[in-house]
């Protein structure tokens, strides 16, 4: 399939430039159309004696608006084939495995009776009898899972099929004056409870979505098919994943020998009395089953629990010989052979060189090596160690570099980098492109689950993104979208930026800017006066004030 252009380069030159994986057709993420015609979803028949005639209503809806929006739905029992687990098991709960090639299953959630209760109690006793670190998530499936009451085990392939469970809408989830973090609590307790990536919940006048993105985003029935096309559809065709660590060169790197370990180190200090990095939630702490737990710890690559949000500094690019070369320089250089569009040319240095066009300028420029230091996935983003707590990705000739800090165990399940990572590397990426006077001297970036007012904005500060579809953390999707957000921004306002807002709907925001005091001053007076908070209150006037700019 042709790649698809954004930016000012395919999609295909912009993935392998920032070491991403293709693992799909390349289409263009600010398209939804594109994804939900490559989505493929069944919906599990409701189970007996099921009447929250709500949730059901707004199951027959959203069957409609997926197959109105392009969506491929599939008739269960095409979707599905006969369970092969404990024949006799299988047979009494009626259970059917969905296809691997379905992307996404809607369930409703319905409390196990006694019956289930009784063999879900004697499934775990059999799994921790024979209990084994090294098992598969659908070996632990298969022990475990015929007797729950959870979706999740009726999937052949849960790596590449979605649940998707419908519940009744907790009411305080509607109450825009509660706590962020009371919310995703609760959030977090109907993921947890019913196994499942997404949750929405339902009440007669509104429904809310909660993913591991840990947003808070509620809407209207009315809002149905928008909801389904650029929030649902992206969640689906681009599930969150983890960074696979065998994609990086491993190694070490000596945080007293990077001035941006410390930097980052009491940026995160700085940041604490805004609140808008609370502390994360373990699993275990949350997880009742020791079998879930396992298939859990499985899916998110050993990783033990959540966060909210990250922190990052990128460190000043590095090149070597010239920064730009003119054109006759440019067509007398070798094309890099892996791709095959010529977009990406190289030296007698080796070095890297693409065409970028910026305000309507050919301008040809070095690819830079790419260094960041990140908070680990999991820590408290105000109270950093710089021996524990720091990892150092990069990026060089489209290779990705993973260093944790010397002396740390490099086999340690808890060090890893942010779910984010290929975000984080699109944005540093971009700027260093087209807004280098954003990263000359190294770039903060700060990514939290909130939005700021649009009133909070000042001269030289823009917000860019908030229309995009709502593409989850961890994906390739989500970075080129930000990726975008940076060329288009520095396209339209030059130099004249202090301060950038990357909006990602259902997820958060990512500040970044050239002055690290600037935008903690910034992030400190919006929370004071309120026109900065955690969760989705102000993102409906963010799509608006978009749309009218």
């Amino acid at each position: 399939m042709e790649a698809k252009q954004i930016a000012d380069l395919d999609v295909k030159t912009i993935i392998g430039l920032a070491g991403m994986p293709i693992n799909k057709d390349i289409i263009n993420p600010k398209n939804p159309v594109e994804m939900a015609e490559r989505v493929r979803v069944t919906f599990k028949p409701v189970p007996p004696h099921y009447f929250d005639s709500e949730v059901k209503n707004f199951r027959e809806a959203l069957k409609g608006s997926l197959i109105k929006n392009g969506v491929t739905v599939i008739d269960w029992k095409e979707a599905t084939t006969p369970g092969d687990t404990y024949g006799f098991f299988s047979r009494l709960f009626r259970i059917r495995k969905v296809r691997g090639n379905i992307h996404a299953v809607v369930a409703v959630r319905k409390e196990p009776s006694l019956v289930r209760r009784f063999f879900m109690k004697m499934a775990e006793d059999i799994y921790s009898f024979v209990r084994n670190d090294d098992r598969s998530v659908s070996e632990i499936l298969k022990i475990s899972g015929w007797a729950d009451n959870f979706t999740i085990g009726n999937l052949q392939d849960p790596y590449n099929t979605q649940v998707i469970t419908l519940k009744t809408l907790d009411p305080e989830f509607e109450d825009e004056d509660l706590a962020y973090d009371k919310k995703i609590s609760i959030g977090l307790k109907n993921l947890i409870n019913s196994m499942s990536e997404i949750v929405i919940g339902v009440s007669d006048k509104k429904f809310g979505i909660i993913n591991m993105n840990l947003s808070d985003s509620i809407y209207e029935h009315n809002g149905l098919d928008s909801f389904v096309l650029k929030s649902l559809v992206p969640k689906i065709y681009a599930p969150i994943k983890p960074p696979v660590l065998n994609r990086f060169i491993k190694g070490e790197f000596d945080p007293d020998e990077t001035v941006y370990a410390d930097q980052l180190s009491e940026l995160g200090k700085e940041l604490k009395k805004t609140h808008l990095f609370p502390e994360g939630s373990k699993f275990n702490d949350r997880i009742r089953r020791q079998s879930h737990r396992d298939v859990v710890k499985k899916v998110m690559d050993g990783r033990t629990g959540v966060s909210y949000g990250f922190i990052a500094f990128v460190e000043a690019p590095k090149y070597e010989g010239e920064k730009y070369i003119d054109e006759p320089a440019w067509n007398a250089l070798e094309v890099v052979e892996s791709f095959d569009d010529g977009a990406v040319r190289i030296d007698k240095n080796e070095r890297w060189y693409i065409k970028t066009v910026i305000k309507d300028e050919n301008i040809y420029q070095q690819v830079p090596d790419i260094r960041i230091v990140t908070s680990r996935s999991g820590c408290d983003k105000t109270n950093l160690n710089p021996k524990s707590d720091i990892v150092r990705i990069g990026l060089i000739k489209g290779q990705l570099y993973l260093e944790i800090p010397k002396g740390i165990d490099l086999t340690r399940k808890d060090i890893r980098p942010s779910f984010d990572t290929f975000v984080i590397l699109a944005q540093a990426l971009s700027s260093s492109l087209y807004a280098p006077y954003l990263i000359k001297e190294g770039m903060p970036i700060l990514h939290f689950h909130g939005y700021p007012d649009p009133n909070w904005f000042v001269d030289s500060e823009h917000h860019a993104g908030a229309n995009n579809p709502s593409l989850p953390c961890g994906t390739v999707e989500a970075a080129l979208l930000n990726y975008s957000a940076i060329y288009e921004t520095a396209n339209r306002n030059g130099n004249e930026l202090k301060l950038l807002c990357l909006v990602e709907s259902d997820h958060g925001v990512n500040i970044l800017g050239p002055d690290k005091k600037y935008l903690v001053e910034r992030l400190m007076s919006g929370t004071d006066d309120g026109h900065i908070l955690l969760g989705g209150k102000y993102l409906p006037l963010l799509k608006q004030n978009a749309l009218s700019s």
